[in-house]
């Protein structure tokens, strides 16, 4: 007889204690996300090749795929009929893994394979708990209830991402010319100017002797003198023992600074700044050149900025749309910082959730990323 899947919790949840007791692997974290050129693995599965190999396509898609000797569908108690045979055909194996996967890419058999062994393990215990009636139970009920519940919570995330996932040309172009501060690239070069914690043979200054020395190292770069050669220099005076670093920082973009140096993106080119300065160094840049990035540069980092905006506003707009109060008497106050509780489940509230098929919602949205192979920005004295 033909078996139908009867997938009474989600296979996300259900699948993996399996996974665990066979292979005593640790608790698993939320998949990340796939790269788009790659099928995301289904829950349980190691990650496929980039390029998988198609599927056996000469298998017809009524023939079956799983079968299960020795088991067939017996009222609670009953006793199942000699030589009983229930089978999973092609067809309705791949409408549960396409159904678990974000895309129709083809599951590589290494994978195919392994799943369907657990599925087919999933299924022969999943039947032995109904013959005892364990799916009528109250328990039983309120695990449906609550997977329900996340899966459908999961595929509403999934159907935003997908529904954002390619904004318009427009909106790129829109984007772009609001923010069109934030694509201009500026070559740096900067010194770094230790301040004087002073040694046996150096005093160490006063703030305002260090703030004049900055400022005459300052005048004498404007002056035209070689910046290389006043790196040295300063870090000898600090008596610092490691080299000078590099004064060349390359091409930069807003964002790349700390917020307090930022202004150095509205000089122009050849404009020295006037010295910024924290706890351990002061700092002076100058403008080698400007250049405005065409969007044809930014493009994808636009589309991708505005992918994860449009569904983070759009979570967040219904999210806002209910205020959930609880019950301090009932609960306690609300603690600091929540922290995973003892006994906790990945998928369980306040844990991490398993998605069927999806790394999870996209990362914050921020503003574009500095130029590539950038170095981070020194916060103080470095050497290179």
């Amino acid at each position: 007889m033909q078996r139908f899947t009867r997938l009474v919790l989600a296979l996300t949840c259900a699948i993996t204690p399996f996974v665990y007791g066979q292979q005593a692997a640790p608790p698993m974290a939320p998949p990340a996300a796939a790269p788009a050129q790659q099928n995301p693995p289904m829950p349980g599965m190691a990650a496929e090749p980039a390029t998988p190999p198609a599927p056996a396509s000469n298998v017809p898609m009524s023939d079956p795929v799983i079968t299960l000797k020795g088991a067939c569908d017996t009222k609670a108690g009953g006793t199942p009929a000699s030589g009983c045979v229930s089978v999973l055909t092609r067809e309705q194996f791949e409408k549960l893994t396409n159904a678990l996967q974000s895309n129709d890419k083809p599951v590589p058999p290494e994978v195919r394979r392994r799943f369907a062994t657990q599925y087919a393990r999933l299924l022969v215990l999943a039947d032995a708990a109904r013959g005892l009636g364990l799916e009528k139970s109250a328990k039983v009920q309120e695990i449906f209830s609550f997977a329900m519940n996340q899966i459908l919570a999961q595929t509403l995330d999934q159907h935003y991402m997908e529904e954002y996932e390619h904004p318009t040309d427009q909106q790129i172009q829109d984007n772009y010319n609001q923010n069109i501060k934030k694509y201009t690239e500026v070559t740096l070069q900067r010194i770094i100017i230790p301040i004087n914690q002073g040694n046996n043979d150096k005093p160490k200054l006063t703030e305002a002797e260090q703030k004049a020395y900055a400022a005459k190292i300052h005048d004498r770069w404007v002056a035209g003198e070689d910046p290389v050669k006043l790196e040295k220099e300063v870090y000898e005076s600090a008596g610092m023992a490691s080299s000078s670093p590099d004064v060349n920082m390359g091409a930069r973009r807003p964002g790349s600074l700390p917020e307090s140096h930022e202004v150095v993106f509205e000089m122009k080119a050849s404009e020295v700044s006037q010295p910024f300065n924290d706890q351990a160094a002061y700092y002076i840049y100058k403008v080698v050149s400007v250049r405005q990035v065409p969007l044809s540069e930014v493009k994808a980092t636009i589309s991708q900025m505005l992918q994860r905006q449009m569904y983070q506003d759009k979570i967040q707009q219904i999210t806002n749309a209910v205020t959930p109060v609880l019950n301090d008497a009932y609960f306690g106050p609300e603690p600091p910082a929540q922290q995973p509780m003892p006994g906790m489940h990945p998928g369980m509230p306040g844990m991490p959730p398993i998605r069927p098929g999806a790394g999870g919602p996209p990362p914050p949205a921020g503003g574009p990323p500095p130029a590539a192979a950038q170095p981070a920005p020194n916060s103080g004295p470095s050497s290179k």
